[in-house]
């Protein structure tokens, strides 16, 4: 059993080593105009979190899938169709959460999603296989609706104009920061960007930086990265605000700070499992900000749950 588990969160983590290696963000989506919504499961309609979204992004942006949904060789047969020959899936992690032994274990386990040995419970990564929409056929599914229709780059982005609203802002200067003791985020003025997506995508890694003050998440990592717990807190950011950005249509289409890449590739090949701590926190910093902003955050969403057509007894 323990080697299953090394064994998962060492091929993940490799996935995502690969693609930063190659120069491929696989945290943030470019919109195209066009918002079909979340990652979701086709039949459930439910939608995928945290790591899951890193995974399912990764495959959709190498392939060009747009269809948001995603099933098993299970769900496909439910729904009269099946999986097209050749094609290969993408994996997707569900967690199993067994009780400690006692103390000595728990302090011996590294946590994936808390650092801290009071927590009575071990988090156990297991991986199982899904599909595209797009790698099958004869599905019975309804036509995929567009959610909504964005404008990328327009100035009158109401929900990113909210998620900037909930920190004090200040704008001037050159760089773009936040400052934990006076509790600020600064901006350079709005002027200065190229794009409006790069204010707001600017925007969006300050808020979450703002979201691990110690009187809202106080985000921490102890002394588990050391000299690196910065550059992790970065990764944070950057994977959290790409999560805000996919759900209000502002697209991330290159590295933001592509300065901490060899870093980041640092703590990945170190620990195997950073990639999915960084993950739960950019995940918990972004249901955050949506909660606060008044916006209904992803596992929130009212979505209607599709029609399992039952396969014909033989």
């Amino acid at each position: 059993m323990k080697t299953e588990k090394t064994n998962t969160y060492e091929e993940i983590t490799n996935k995502i080593i690969a693609a930063l290696e190659d120069g491929v963000n696989p945290w943030a989506k470019p919109w195209q105009g066009v918002n079909y919504g979340a990652f979701r499961n086709a039949i459930t309609n439910r939608p995928y979190r945290g790591m899951n979204i890193i995974l399912l992004n990764l495959m959709a942006l190498m392939n060009g899938y747009v269809d948001p949904r995603w099933l098993t060789f299970r769900n496909a047969d439910q729904l009269g169709g099946r999986i097209k020959k050749g094609e290969k899936g993408a994996p997707v992690i569900f967690w199993k959460f067994l009780p400690m032994k006692n103390r000595e274990e728990n302090a011996a386990t590294e946590q994936v999603t808390n650092d801290e040995e009071e927590q009575k419970i071990i988090p156990f990564a297991r991986a199982y296989t899904v599909f595209n929409v797009e790698q099958c056929e004869g599905l019975d599914l309804p036509e995929l609706e567009p959610k909504e229709v964005m404008e990328t780059g327009q100035e009158g982005n109401e929900l990113a104009e909210k998620i900037l609203a909930l920190p004090t802002l200040k704008h001037g200067g050159n760089k773009a920061c936040y400052l934990p003791v006076p509790d600020i985020v600064i901006l350079p003025p709005r002027s200065t960007f190229e794009h409006p997506d790069f204010y707001f995508s600017t925007g969006y890694h300050e808020v979450v930086h703002w979201t691990g003050h110690s009187g809202r998440l106080a985000r921490t990592f102890g002394s588990r990265f050391g000299d690196l717990n910065y550059p992790f807190e970065e990764l944070v950011a950057e994977i959290g605000a790409a999560f805000l950005g996919a759900h209000t249509a502002i697209p991330f289409e290159a590295m933001r700070h592509p300065e901490y890449i060899n870093v980041w590739l640092q703590i990945l090949k170190g620990d195997n499992k950073a990639i999915f701590t960084a993950a739960a926190k950019a995940q918990n910093a972004a249901d955050f900000v949506l909660n606060k902003a008044g916006i209904v955050s992803v596992q929130e969403e009212s979505l209607p749950v599709q029609h399992k057509k039952r396969k014909n007894p033989k």
